[in-house]
């Protein structure tokens, strides 16, 4: 089953920094978490990397020995197995369930806890995901290149604005209309109202909050007091 995991303000430790963590690590600097490399090398890769979210990537350059180094991290939420050693990553994810932390390998074990999937993104609010579950990430990464132009070819800016918009609204909705039928009509209108949609097309992006508030104010419906 796929999940989007929310990570928003969460603790990632990654333990292992050559290419493949690289690369997940870059993954994990577009979902708002704080970020704890633990590592003896670094690709110089990392270093290019840009979190455009408030956390900065912390790097800790050591050597693995055992597992006792986890008891000087506070609140982590997941770790991600991402050494060279196959068998040191088995054991990190051994150690991390037995902390009721979650887990996953680069190796593809089954016994971490999730897998990355290959993602099609648009302006980071709509996300595809094609999983094989780990059995083969290089299918996953050929059948998503397949797919890729054919689904923008569909998905387009309005439909990128008006995720804007309803997200918006949702939460104006919680403070004006109380029951959640009604909530969902509501939302559902603004998707069909012909003069808002050719505001969201012309960029009148605050216009349409306007109206949206308006309307609200004006709501006979089930209001809240």
């Amino acid at each position: 089953m796929i999940v989007d995991l929310n990570l928003k303000d969460r603790n990632v430790l990654v333990i292992g920094a050559g290419r493949e963590g690289a690369k997940r690590i870059e993954n994990l600097c577009k979902q708002g978490c704080q970020i704890i490399v633990l590592s003896d090398v670094v690709n110089d890769s990392l270093y290019e990397i840009e979190c455009v979210e408030r956390y900065p990537i912390i790097i800790i350059r050591r050597r693995i020995k055992d597992m006792d180094f986890l008891d000087k991290f506070n609140d982590i939420f997941l770790i991600l197995a991402a050494t060279n050693n196959q068998s040191l990553n088995k054991t990190i994810v051994k150690e991390a369930k037995k902390r009721n932390i979650l887990s996953y390998s680069i190796d593809g074990s089954s016994s971490g806890d999730l897998f990355f999937t290959s993602t099609i993104s648009f302006d980071n609010v709509v996300h595809i995901a094609v999983s094989t579950s780990g059995k083969s990430p290089l299918m996953s990464k050929m059948i998503r290149d397949k797919i890729e132009n054919n689904i923008k070819n569909i998905i387009g800016q309005q439909d990128i604005d008006n995720i804007r918009i309803q997200e918006f609204a949702r939460e104006q909705v919680k403070k004006y209309i109380k029951d959640q039928h009604e909530r969902r009509n509501f939302l559902y209108c603004l998707v069909y109202d012909k003069e808002i949609q050719e505001l969201i097309s012309k960029k009148n992006i605050d216009k349409v909050k306007e109206r949206i508030i308006k309307a609200l104010d004006k709501w006979e419906g089930n209001k809240i007091r």
